[in-house]
């Protein structure tokens, strides 16, 4: 290329970044006091958000305007719209006044764009009271050297559970005369008897004993890894380090990721692809067909799995849903404890609330809004799950009732609430009723309570935060042995291997030099410091 042609490609990016600021720039903070004409404080609130209704038209928002004697001007920005826009507003130094659901402590760690709330909590008594509750969720947003540029968002005690569970097909189990599979080989053999005794009794050889969602290119939700479990390391896949590989083991932080435990569990799930009780595509295959493989049958109402991993049994549609219950974790082999996900604390807390710009004028008014926001009861509620009157009926100051129509929405409906990314907590003495979502997902998170207990405290609290300066290595690392390690996995599961000596060790010294000797030791400083700071 010529340099009149790169002179030109180069110019071109420069008024492209400038138009980028300057979109930027309207939706952000002037630093300016604003008001509207009758003399009122303006803030500019944005949303992370697109699938609910028009927050303009949600009729709570103007008790929020009332609460803090503002106006609130609304904006909304889809999650593929906002994983393009964010970098970019960090880089310009831009955030709106006050941000739902966008920024995490780490992002305000490395771009010092964001108010420091931690000497503003007497003007957000509603946060305080919050805090002193839950104290972990302070901990979660509370960087090392003491601020706060984010406040977390707390969905209540019945969401304190993990969302990864192991269901399998009672019904089926029942008719066959078989018990619930205490170990793998009691598991192998349920399978061959799913894959072979006809259970949903069509007649047709339809049944897939085990649904393997696919890997996908990190580790987290409904990973065929979370049989990890069995071995007896406890995962954390809600969002945790544990994502990352590492695991705790009798206090000491390890990788699974070149872990014996591993090598048994990519035997185990190879097993399951070799012997036909998964589909040979299982970790090809596209998620939407293994969602649809869950409800069976095209019209719902014949299932066609029998084993699968996922949060509560509606996920198997409403007319199969009652076939399956939630069993522990079978262990790996006779004699080995196997634990559980220990992601409750990520169930329920989330750390990115609410931010706010260090620049924003009004700041009176915007603590009185995020004050009024995180009331835990009222406003609280009516973020989370919409108006009072059409979607919830308030029945005493402690309970409410959620109309039913709330949680049939469907996929192309448009919420009325900020659902689960409200800005704001639900205390443990608030009692929500027609939440039957949350009572099936509890009552599968209760089937783990032993296998929890015996974790003790060989897990990631969710108050640890990493420093800016160890954030970044830790991630760069991560990003480099995941990228190396995943497909390998996922190599050995479809197509074996790992029970070869030689090429198990070349796979392991493969990872070894990229970085988890050094994740390791930054995760096990942050670790112990997360404890120590929890016994205080």
């Amino acid at each position: 290329m010529s340099n009149k042609g790169v002179a030109k490609k180069a110019m071109a990016a420069v008024a492209a970044v400038g138009a980028m600021s300057m979109i930027l720039a309207g939706c952000g903070s002037s630093g300016a006091k604003e008001q509207t004409k009758d003399g009122k404080p303006l803030i500019k609130v944005m949303f992370q958000n697109a699938t609910n209704q028009d927050v303009k038209t949600m009729t709570w928002t103007k008790d929020l305007e009332k609460a803090c004697g503002c106006v609130i001007e609304w904006s909304q920005v889809s999650d593929t719209q906002w994983a393009q826009q964010k970098s970019a507003t960090l880089s310009a130094g831009n955030p709106a006044d006050v941000t739902i659901r966008g920024y995490h402590p780490a992002d305000a760690q490395k771009y010092q764009f964001f108010e420091d709330l931690s000497d503003d909590l007497d003007k957000m008594p509603n946060v305080k009271a919050f805090f002193e509750e839950q104290p972990a969720a302070k901990g979660m947003v509370t960087t090392p050297d003491g601020k706060i540029y984010t406040l977390p968002r707390y969905s209540g005690k019945n969401y304190k559970t993990s969302g990864q569970h192991l269901f399998i097909n009672k019904t089926w189990l029942d008719k066959l005369g078989l018990q619930v599979p205490k170990t793998w080989d009691e598991l192998f053999k349920v399978m061959e008897a799913f894959k072979t005794q006809d259970p949903n009794g069509n007649g047709q050889a339809d049944e897939i004993p085990y649904a393997m969602r696919n890997m996908g290119s990190d580790i987290g939700w409904w990973s065929p890894l979370l049989f990890l479990n069995s071995t007896g390391i406890s995962t954390q896949f809600n969002n945790s380090p544990s994502r990352y590989g590492v695991y705790v083991e009798d206090g000491k932080v390890k990788n699974y990721l070149i872990s014996d435990q591993l090598r048994q569990t990519v035997e185990f799930l190879h097993t399951m692809i070799e012997k036909g009780y998964s589909p040979k595509d299982s970790l090809t295959q596209d998620s939407s067909k293994y969602y649809a493989s869950l409800t069976g049958s095209s019209d719902g109402k014949t299932a066609t799995v029998g084993l699968a991993l996922t949060n509560e049994p509606n996920a198997f549609g409403a007319d199969l849903r009652d076939q399956y219950e939630a069993i522990e974790w079978p262990a790996s082999a006779d004699g080995v404890t196997a634990a559980a996900d220990h992601s409750q604390d990520e169930g329920a807390f989330e750390d990115y609330g609410v931010a706010v710009a260090s620049d924003a004028p009004n700041k009176d008014a915007i603590y009185k809004l995020i004050n009024a926001m995180y009331d835990g009861k009222d406003l609280s509620i009516q973020q989370r799950f919409g108006a009072f009157g059409e979607w919830v009926t308030k029945e005493g100051d402690n309970s409410y009732t959620v109309n039913s129509k709330f949680f049939n929405l469907g996929a192309n409906d448009k919420s009325p609430a900020f659902a689960d990314r409200f800005a704001g907590w639900i205390p443990d003495s608030v009692t929500i009723n027609g939440d039957e979502a949350a009572a099936r997902l509890k009552k599968a998170d209760d089937v783990y309570a032993k296998q929890l207990e015996a974790v003790g405290k060989d897990y990631f609290p969710i108050t640890i935060l990493p420093s800016d300066a160890d954030s970044t290595t830790l991630s760069n690392n991560s990003a480099t042995f995941l990228s190396a390690a995943l497909p390998q996995i996922a190599k050995f599961i479809q197509n074996g291997g790992a029970d070869d000596d030689a090429t198990w060790d070349s796979y392991v010294k493969g990872l070894e030099p990229l970085g988890i000797d050094q994740n390791n030791e930054l995760w096990q400083k942050w670790y112990d410091d997360a404890w120590k700071k929890l016994s205080e």
